[in-house]
């Protein structure tokens, strides 16, 4: 039988036909759109963030991760004095609550997670090439906290450093640049930027994991390692790393956190508390601190 089609039906056939193929491309341009916008958000405080979980019934973040699968965030474990807080979890909730009811999820590369439906994986967008970000840890008593560095290709060299609250660290960046031209290393060409998010007061015990994140994101340090060792120590203005007063109380606490390699000073390094299965390393400077670094986590 032959089907006769009139000139109208026939042009709002094709109409229909192109109109259809232009929602699915808008449609997943606006998941992908959705997506990064929701990665610059969570990489403002995540800056290695990879990947993250979506609940895509409940329409919400579900956990966020780096590039090595660790757990950066994670609802509802992660408590409110995370620094990837409520209000900037609520923005990124609200882009998905926009996005999901549109669809066409598994076009945009929304996977379903191994936890099954309505988890589904989503691969966050590469940050820009010229960034390299690095994380280290400090953990005592006193104080929590990730201290992350970025380092951004520019024409100009800049150091900023910043603590918690935002406010600049003048004193530790001159004992942490000099430090490091001390140790031999030579400063990193481009803006670079740390800042340390957590909770607790920030105190000189801090400088040799600001040291250790910078050199790693200029390339020196493995940054993986890095985020698996707590550093504990002051640097002096010769790159000599010294014992504060929360260096024990750090090695005690860094064990109940699970860590299983902590470097500090090497005057404390046989006084501190043992870590049952891992290690305490001590080390006379930035740059024995880095050599320990390069070797495998159970040496």
């Amino acid at each position: 039988m032959t089907l006769h089609t009139d000139i109208v039906t026939g042009a709002l056939s094709r109409a229909t036909a192109g109109s259809a193929r232009a929602a699915e491309v808008a449609r997943t341009t606006f998941l992908t759109d959705t997506v990064a916008y929701a990665a610059r958000l969570i990489r403002e405080v995540l800056p290695t963030a990879a990947a993250v979980t979506v609940d895509t019934e409940e329409r919400e973040l579900h956990e966020v991760r780096d590039a090595d699968g660790e757990t950066l965030w994670h609802a509802p474990t992660s408590g409110p004095g995370h620094m990837f807080n409520d209000s900037l979890v609520d923005d990124v909730d609200d882009l998905l609550r926009q996005a999901i009811p549109f669809g066409g999820l598994a076009a945009a590369g929304w996977k379903t997670s191994e936890q099954g439906f309505p988890y589904r994986n989503v691969q966050l967008p590469e940050p820009p090439p010229a960034d390299r970000h690095a994380r280290a840890y400090v953990r005592h008593e006193d104080a929590v906290l990730d201290v992350h560095a970025t380092l951004t290709e520019a024409d100009s060299s800049s150091f900023t450093l910043r603590d918690r609250f935002g406010k600049d660290m003048r004193e530790a960046r001159d004992r942490v640049r000099a430090a490091i031209l001390n140790g031999g290393y030579d400063w990193p060409d481009g803006e670079l930027t740390v800042d340390l998010h957590g909770a607790g007061d920030v105190s000189s015990v801090a400088d040799l994991a600001i040291a250790c994140a910078i050199l790693a994101a200029a390339g020196h340090v493995d940054r993986v390692t890095l985020k698996r060792t707590v550093l504990l120590g002051e640097l002096g203005l010769d790159g000599r790393v010294r014992v504060t007063d929360q260096t024990r109380a750090g090695v005690r606490f860094a064990d109940l956190c699970g860590y299983k390699r902590v470097i500090v000073a090497s005057t404390a390094a046989t006084t501190c508390p043992l870590i049952p299965g891992g290690h305490v390393h001590g080390v006379l400077d930035l740059r024995q601190a880095i050599d320990r670094l390069a070797l495998p986590l159970g040496d």
